[in-house]
């Protein structure tokens, strides 16, 4: 995990491809330190995982409630800096597992730049081994890339899209290298 210092506050951004992101998560969460995770509400019930997931502390929104939404990113934000913590949020929006990066939703830009924080790009590579259609999979490996941090240091509101773009556009050739790495070791057509 280059680029990662444990004693910096970030907005972590990540592309979200299956609920399998979880054990990445987890392989990066003791380097980490501290960090909270973004998750939509319906997660909040799913039995155990739902309720140990509330009580470590995750931010569940309901994108229906949209400034209720806004209000507890908000906050989360504003705990992020007091904790120098971190603030893992999967801008895609939704799972897209088909083989790129989804446009994002412009949220986590938002607050970093409100915030002043810097972003931080962590890269899945495509899950090749995972038939999202048929819920099987194989043996396989994933590639975790962190890219460094993106300052916001000086932008506002207006470099938005701008911000946005940038970040997608790095993880997209990150995600295409790593992704053809592995193709490559496999000798899989993707």
């Amino acid at each position: 995990m280059e680029h990662w210092n444990t004693e910096q506050c970030y907005i972590v951004i990540s592309n979200h491809q299956s609920s399998l992101d979880i054990l990445g998560m987890f392989e990066m969460w003791p380097r980490m330190k501290r960090c909270t995770v973004v998750a939509k509400r319906p997660l909040m019930f799913t039995g155990a995982f739902g309720f140990g997931a509330w009580l470590s502390g995750l931010v569940f929104i309901d994108r229906l409630r949209t400034e209720k939404a806004r209000q507890l990113m908000k906050d989360a934000t504003a705990r992020v800096i007091k904790e120098k913590t971190k603030l893992w949020i999967f801008p895609e929006g939704a799972r897209y597992n088909k083989g790129s990066i989804q446009s994002f939703k412009k949220g986590a830009f938002y607050l970093a730049i409100d915030a002043q924080i810097p972003i931080m790009p962590v890269v899945f590579s495509q899950y090749y081994f995972l038939d999202s259609e048929t819920k099987t999979f194989e043996p396989g490996k994933v590639v975790i890339t962190t890219l460094p941090p993106i300052s916001t240091s000086g932008m506002t509101y207006n470099d938005v899209e701008t911000l946005s773009e940038m970040a997608r556009q790095q993880m997209i050739d990150v995600f295409h290298e790593s992704s053809k790495d592995l193709v490559m070791q496999k000798k899989i057509a993707i």
